[in-house]
């Protein structure tokens, strides 16, 4: 008797099915895979149902939008309801469908295994917190970990207080542009023992010991993302957050640094600053507060957006080796696209980090390529490269001095060059992706050719 054949889904081990299906990012496919079979099933619908997201759907200008809200299949098939894990919520739908309020805090209240929950609201017709006070009623009950908030109005007292009722929370997120600055006062001290993430979107205003007496309550912090933070202040949390590896701050120029001389407790593996300047002048003393920052090796990345109405700013050559002095053995991604910097600054780089995978910076237009090969010759982990040419110019002036030839000549020979593992390369507003494909000739042997491939990016300043 023969056997029946066997389909190559149904000879894939069970348990790596989900590890496979996971990095599908289209729900549409999702959705079929979830139909092909009872193990791809199985394996597809914890995937599928595990972030729920509003979506609002604009036909035409002149009527409202079409709510689609994912609360009419959970309340179908109540089953799915315990593979949620992520439920993101929109203000808008009580403003457009207020009559499906009750069943979307029906549908909330039926996943148990619920761990993230997102709010967001850019309504400027005035707070209206109502729905999302009987939310909070209902996250009470479940065990929420992660709390993210996104609103142009401000929270009242009375959410905050409703807030304040969460302690177990490990990430909270406020991004508020209008009203009281919220930086957890009053709720820090019951977060303390549980919080690991924070992000704050609106501390201007806030005197700097505010600031710092309630984020010395949060010892177990690990990323921190503030906007609008004192700098001098910045130095001073350092000393008492041993935990943090990731910070995301601004710099607001020349300030006195802090009063203190203690180093930083913080071994940061990732750092990004965002800071302007009406004038090139006014970034003289970022490069040594950076580097007060980071006092010991640990970095691993560095993102810096630095902008200037006077023209663009140049990263020093003095910072990138007082920078490799530090951290040459653990620097793996340089990102400093927005800031200036010379061929010979890039081969700097290249040369003093000699672990880096990713680079990206604004640098000069040349109309030979070879300078741009020359310039990173010395990275031999270099995954991937990315230089705006004159970034003040519109993309068609700024490739069309170019020779396309002589591009993907230069190209091919950085990518190909002996111990080279580049395999991303953006010039202006042209991304080429290199990569081995199989191919079989017409006889049936095999061969490998290397394929480079090249998109424009739109740039929306053309």
């Amino acid at each position: 008797m023969a056997l029946p054949k066997l389909s190559v889904a149904d000879c894939l081990p069970l348990d790596i099915l989900p590890l496979i299906l996971e990095h599908i990012t289209d729900r549409r496919d999702l959705h079929t895979c979830a139909q092909l079979s009872r193990a791809f099933h199985h394996a597809a619908t914890p995937i599928l149902y595990h972030t729920l997201d509003v979506r609002l759907s604009v036909y035409n200008k002149l009527q409202r939008p079409v709510v689609v809200h994912p609360s009419a299949t959970i309340l179908k098939r109540p089953e799915y309801a315990r593979y949620v894990r992520h439920v993101r919520e929109n203000g808008a739908v009580g403003f457009h469908r207020p009559d499906l309020m009750a069943d979307c805090r029906k549908a909330l209240r039926l996943c148990v295994n619920l761990q993230a929950f997102t709010w967001s609201d850019d309504s400027t017709e005035g707070p209206d917190e109502g729905d999302f006070v009987k939310y909070l009623e209902v996250l009470k009950e479940l065990p929420l970990r992660e709390l993210v908030i996104r609103t142009f109005y401000g929270l009242s007292d009375t959410v905050w207080t409703q807030l304040q009722n969460f302690t177990a929370l490990s990430k909270v997120s406020i991004w508020c542009m209008e009203g009281k600055p919220r930086i957890l006062q009053g709720w820090s001290e019951k977060l303390g023992p549980s919080l690991t993430h924070l992000e704050l979107g609106r501390c201007s205003g806030v005197p700097a010991s505010i600031l710092i007496s309630v984020l010395s309550h949060l010892p177990h912090l690990r990323a921190l993302r503030l906007k609008g933070a004192p700098s001098a202040a910045i130095l001073e949390i350092l000393t008492f957050l041993p935990h943090l590896e990731t910070l995301d701050t601004e710099y607001f120029g020349a300030t006195t640094f802090s009063r203190y001389d203690d180093v930083p407790a913080a071994n940061l593996r990732e750092l990004t600053v965002r800071t302007s300047s009406v004038h090139i002048q006014g970034f003289q003393q970022l490069w040594p507060w950076i580097r007060r920052l980071t006092p010991r090796p640990s970095l691993e990345s560095f993102t810096l957006n630095a902008f200037s109405t006077q023209g663009e700013a140049f990263v020093p050559r003095a910072f990138l080796l007082d920078m490799a002095q530090t951290h040459r053995d653990t620097l793996r991604h340089f990102t400093a696209d927005s800031t200036q910097m010379t061929l010979k600054d890039i081969e700097c780089v290249c040369t003093v980090f000699p672990r880096l995978k990713t680079l990206a910076c604004s640098t000069v237009w040349s109309p030979d390529i070879v300078c741009y090969e020359d310039a990173v010759r010395k990275a031999d982990n270099l995954r991937e490269l990315r230089m705006n040419i004159n970034n003040w110019a519109p993309s068609h002036v700024r490739m069309n001095g170019f020779d396309k030839g002589a591009i993907e000549v230069g190209v091919r020979s950085m990518m190909l060059r002996e111990g080279s593992v580049l395999r991303v390369i953006g010039m202006g507003s042209i991304v080429h992706r290199g990569q081995w494909v199989a191919k079989k000739e017409q006889d049936g042997t095999a061969r490998v050719d290397f394929e480079i491939t090249s998109n424009e990016v739109q740039d929306m300043w053309d």
